[in-house]
């Protein structure tokens, strides 16, 4: 019968861990702790909000219509528990950045194109 850990948790309480050698499990055992260190890094990279959603994103630029779709997707992934809601949340606001950027772009253009027209005319003004 495999043997109980003999670490303690933060509370104190014994670990309820399978004892891997020397009488301790692999997150008690001081002879891994190089490792684990680098389980943890590992694990929070991977869980990160931006990671998950870089999966769920292209690489390419996306057209109004492809944001939407995407945005409807993770809603309904969301919804039915297919992903993660931290994931909706980022793509979220990175649908809402990426709007930003998109209408602050075309204020720009128009801009741009007012001042053309503007110096065009030599500042007068017409009619």
């Amino acid at each position: 019968m495999p043997t109980q850990c003999s670490g303690t948790n933060q509370a104190g309480d014994r670990c309820g861990a399978q004892a891997w050698q020397d009488g301790l499990c692999r997150w008690h055992h001081p002879g891994l702790e190089a490792e684990r260190a680098g389980w943890r890094e590992r694990g929070g990279q991977n869980r990160a909000n931006t990671v998950r959603a870089r999966k769920k994103i292209a690489s390419t630029v996306l057209s109004p219509s492809d944001l939407e779709g995407l945005l409807g997707d993770t809603l309904r992934g969301v919804l039915d528990g297919r992903v993660e809601p931290g994931v909706g949340t980022s793509v979220a606001g990175i649908a809402r950045v990426l709007i930003a950027v998109r209408e602050a772009s075309v204020v720009e253009q128009r801009l741009t194109a007012l001042e053309a027209a503007d110096r065009h005319t030599n500042g007068r003004r017409i009619g």
